[in-house]
Order: C-alpha cells, then sequence, then structure tokens
C-alpha cells in the first residue's frame, strides 16, 4: 500500500504510516530543514522533495515517479491561517482578522488528489478551521473533495484519547473514493497495543536534569536513572517508552539541550508552582518581574505538571519556551522532551544547526495524530 505525504514538515504523518505498514513513495514541504530532517530518517527510495506545491503541480511528481495512482495521500497543509492562537501579525477571528494565502493550500492537497486517484485521503488541520472566516474554509475543503467523487467525512481528534500525552486536538477531514467500497470505523483507537491514561513524566521523566542553557547534542543515556524511573512508572508507561519511542534503539540521547533563559525570565519561573500559570501565581500573591498584562498573557508562563497532560506543543515554544517550564527544573522543555510529547522515537534525528528554530520541523505530529 503506498501513500504520498504533502506538506510533510519532518515527517511525522509518514513515521505513523510506515509504523501501520505503508510505504512512502514521496513527500514533498518547502521547508528546507524540515526536509533535510525528512531525510535523515527516512528511506532513500522515499522521493523526498523541497518544493512549493503552488509551483509543481501533480503531472511532475507523476513524471518523477513514473507512477499516477497513489492508494493513500495524506497531509497536513499549514495551520497558521485557522490558528485560534495567532496573535504575532493579525488573527484568525475577531476584529484583527486578516486575508491569508495560506488558507487556500488546500487546493494544492486536492489537485494532487484529483490527479492521483487515491482510494483514501487523510487531511489534518487544526480545530480553528471550523470557524475561520465563519467556517467558508471547512465547508470548502468538504464539497470541492465531493465534487471529486469522495465520500467525506470530518472528525475530531483528542490526542490523549490515543495515547499521546498531550492535550492536543486536531481536525481530520477523511475522504473515501465513491467506488471503493466499504467504509472503515470513524473511532480510531491507539496502535500498538497502547492502552490507560499517561502524563508528562511517563515521557520524560528519564532523562538527565539539566540547567538553563545547559546539554549537548549527543550524549549517554543515564540508565541508573532509566531503571529507577521505569520501576515508579506504569505498564502505560513502559509501553510507551519501549514500544512508541522505542527508547531501546537509539544509542545515543540527542537534542537534550536545554534553551538559556535571562536572569529575570528564571527568578519568574521559580515562582510558578507546578501545573501553575503566571496569572494563578498573581492570583495567590506573587509579583512577576516580567511586565504582565493580564488582561492579555493569562498563560504566557507556565510550569508544566508531571502527572498531568502537557500543554499542545506549539510553534513558537522555539522562540521562548515560557508556556512549556519543565515541571521540576528552572527551564523550559528541550527539544527531545518536545519530540518525546509529540511520539518522535528517540531514534528520530534532528539537524543540528536548527536549533533553536527546532520546532519548525514539529509541524506534523507523530503517528498518532
Amino acid at each position: 500500500m503506498t501513500f504520498i505525504d504533502l506538506f510533510c514538515g519532518c515527517g511525522g504523518f509518514s513515521l505513523g504510516m510506515e509504523r501501520a505498514g505503508f510505504q512512502c513513495l514521496a513527500a514533498i514541504d518547502f521547508n528546507e530543514e524540515a526536509i533535510q530532517t525528512f531525510k535523515a530518517n527516512f528511506s532513500k527510495k522515499t522521493l523526498v522533495l523541497c518544493k512549493d506545491l503552488t509551483k509543481f503541480p501533480p503531472a511532475k511528481l507523476a513524471a518523477k515517479l513514473k507512477v499516477n495512482h497513489v492508494n493513500v495521500i495524506v497531509g497536513g497543509p499549514p495551520c497558521q491561517g485557522f490558528s485560534n492562537v495567532r496573535q504575532v501579525d493579525a488573527a484568525n477571528h475577531g476584529s484583527r482578522v486578516r486575508r491569508d494565502k495560506r488558507r487556500y493550500l488546500y487546493r494544492m492537497f486536492l489537485d494532487y488528489v484529483a490527479a492521483f486517484r487515491p482510494r483514501v485521503f487523510v487531511m489534518e488541520n487544526v480545530m480553528g478551521i471550523q470557524s475561520a472566516a465563519k467556517g467558508k474554509f471547512f465547508t470548502l475543503v468538504q464539497s470541492d473533495a465531493r465534487k471529486l467523487g469522495y465520500r467525506v467525512h470530518s472528525q475530531v481528534e483528542e490526542a490523549w484519547k490515543l495515547g499521546v500525552p498531550q492535550k492536543r486536538r486536531r481536525q481530520l477531514v477523511i475522504g473515501v473514493r465513491n467506488d471503493f467500497p466499504g467504509y472503515f470505523p470513524s473511532e480510531l483507537k491507539p496502535a500498538n497495543g497502547a492502552s490507560g491514561s499517561l502524563t508528562l513524566w511517563d515521557a520524560i521523566g528519564d532523562l538527565p536534569p539539566l540547567k538553563a542553557g545547559e546539554g549537548i547534542e549527543e550524549q549517554d543515556y543515564d540508565l541508573v536513572r532509566r531503571r529507577d524511573f521505569l520501576a515508579t512508572r506504569s505498564a502505560t508507561a513502559m509501553h510507551y517508552l519501549n514500544n512508541v519511542l522505542q527508547i531501546a534503539k537509539a544509542a545515543k540521547l540527542t537534542a537534550h539541550r536545554a534553551r538559556p533563559h535571562s536572569d529575570r525570565d528564571l527568578r519568574d519561573f521559580a515562582r510558578i508552582h507546578e501545573g501553575e500559570t503566571a496569572d494563578a501565581a498573581i492570583a495567590r500573591g506573587e509579583k512577576m518581574e516580567f511586565p504582565y498584562d493580564r488582561n492579555v498573557f493569562l498563560d504566557r508562563y507556565t510550569r508544566q505538571h508531571r502527572e498531568r497532560l502537557c500543554s499542545t506543543i506549539v510553534a513558537h515554544l522555539s522562540k521562548d519556551g515560557l508556556m512549556f517550564i519543565h515541571p521540576t527544573q528552572n527551564r523550559s522543555l528541550t527539544p527531545r522532551e518536545a519530540a518525546r510529547v509529540q511520539t518522535f522515537p528517540d531514534w528520530f534525528q534532528f539537524c543540528v544547526n536548527l536549533w533553536p528554530e527546532w520546532l519548525m520541523c514539529f509541524q506534523n505530529p507523530s503517528g498518532r495524530r
């Protein structure tokens, strides 16, 4: 069973598909760093292209592959045009809404569906696609796919129900070609026999402690710490580490480096209790040094809690990490910790020269989506 991954990022969707037994024929993204990471982790038999899909039509890919049909097409067109948390240059909702060309990239995805006629396609995006522009694009994706001869079904997936230790919720749009009989259950279930709930500590508790600014790109695991940690965790946690993160397949621990923080930030971090936001700390009497507007930044600083789900990993973690303060250490999460929360296995390598822009590689979360 073959598939194409569009807007592939570093390969989270492809990783999940290959674990499910599919073969990736081609993967395309316009971000060079993400493509470098994809190439470092997947078979050289996969055609991996750094291309702008608005300028690279399906016919060109078909000519390179020498095939004009695949079983499945998957992908996640850029979500910034729909995100509920977008604030930098405008917003996707309310009075600051603005036109964003990225909202139309779903058309490139459907152009490939029309050309390669897969039996099934799966498009993933953020929840904001339902409401952005009053639901215009959410409706268009589905209606345009139906015109191509597909039965279309949309569903929301909550990652923590699928064995992922974070609060991520995502919108799936699934199309099944009209002449393909039958259908598959719409309720997804955890893969690899996973069961029970996971916490942030299940995913990262065995990793060596660091101070802000500490860590090297490649180091030995602390096997004694790992042994002692596993002795305290549930069978579900051990399954996650051994079968999902595949810790035994990685000879070295990589990307476990803590970004530096200013002394002011570190002092503010220390004022926040485990599982608490800065807003909650202020409410109980703490005074933050950061000029903090409680009407805007309710969760600008958030210390995660060991025995709860991690907050949804977002792209601006690469810029400051203030919403992702480690539960017990006075720093933000490292790239490896964030990767583990997203189900990327420990053997998955991220390009060293990308840090601190490393989260660009995470635009597609791993197999459990």
